[in-house]
């Protein structure tokens, strides 16, 4: 889809609460990323089936946006371990280009933290599940005594809150690149790549506050010219405050309009 069509999408949703949205510019960036190399312990459990008490990954994380994230749900929005995979070009901006910022981050915490909150969730998840497990053996030992009609509200609940754990679960696990089950982590190397971003700047006359849509360029746009829209950066930019002034303050100060078509 071609960015004039993703910024008239996104103009269609809004438009029925106010006529007046419209493309203001588009700004090609290049978005930096922190390539973050760990060491990290795996856990009790993969060391019965695994040799090795420790192993390695690298996952990325965007390096302009990270220090906006104010919970983990914010956190897990920001990395990209899949960019990995493409192939890393240099970042050679033609004067129009705009390069975006490098905040400095305590990585050495932020990544520590984040696994030590996935394992609070595992845990969570574990507890849960057992719960339910017991509750399903004692429902179905009942039921061949006395007919049961349909599921109790408690296990109804802990059906959906199993669900809901493993989906987090299986969502910080894609954010640390793991695919077993880790201890602890050490940061062993960082390093930032840049990426090319399409951003769209959506105003209104109803209001000074800016919309942005954020199209990738990586794995479609540089190819076949097929954009498709960052919908998760996209929207943790648009409902942050600090990270939507930011960005106006970015594309204001270059004032070079890119067209795209």
């Amino acid at each position: 889809m071609k960015a004039k069509e993703l910024a008239r999408k996104m103009i269609d949703k809004k438009s029925s609460s106010d006529a007046t949205l419209h493309v203001e510019s588009k700004s090609m960036v290049w978005m930096p990323y922190y390539r973050i190399c760990f060491e990290y312990r795996r856990s009790e459990e993969e060391l019965i089936r695994k040799l090795g008490e420790t192993a390695q990954s690298e996952t990325a994380i965007n390096a302009m946006f990270c220090r906006f994230a104010r919970s983990d749900n914010d956190l897990s929005m920001l990395f990209r371990p899949n960019y990995l995979k493409q192939e890393m070009k240099t970042c050679n901006p033609q004067p129009d280009e705009i390069i975006g910022p490098v905040f400095q981050v305590d990585l050495a915490a932020v990544l520590p933290n984040f696994l030590a909150r996935l394992n609070k969730v595992k845990d969570e998840l574990n507890s849960v599940r057992s719960e339910f497990t017991k509750r399903y053996l004692q429902t179905r030992k009942y039921s061949m005594l006395f007919p049961i009609i349909g599921k109790s509200k408690e296990m109804e609940r802990q059906s959906k809150k199993v669900a809901e754990l493993s989906a987090q679960t299986h969502l910080m696990n894609l954010c640390l690149n793991l695919t077993e089950s880790a201890a602890s982590m050490k940061i062993l190397c960082n390093s930032v790549f840049y990426y090319p971003t399409l951003v769209i700047s959506i105003g209104s006359a109803k209001s000074v506050a800016k919309r942005f849509l954020i199209i990738n360029l990586v794995e479609k746009g540089l190819i076949r010219k097929n954009y498709s829209s960052d919908k998760v950066l996209t929207e943790f930019c648009n409902r942050n405050e600090e990270c939507k002034e930011e960005l106006a303050k970015l594309l204001s100060s270059h004032h070079y309009v890119h067209d795209v078509d």
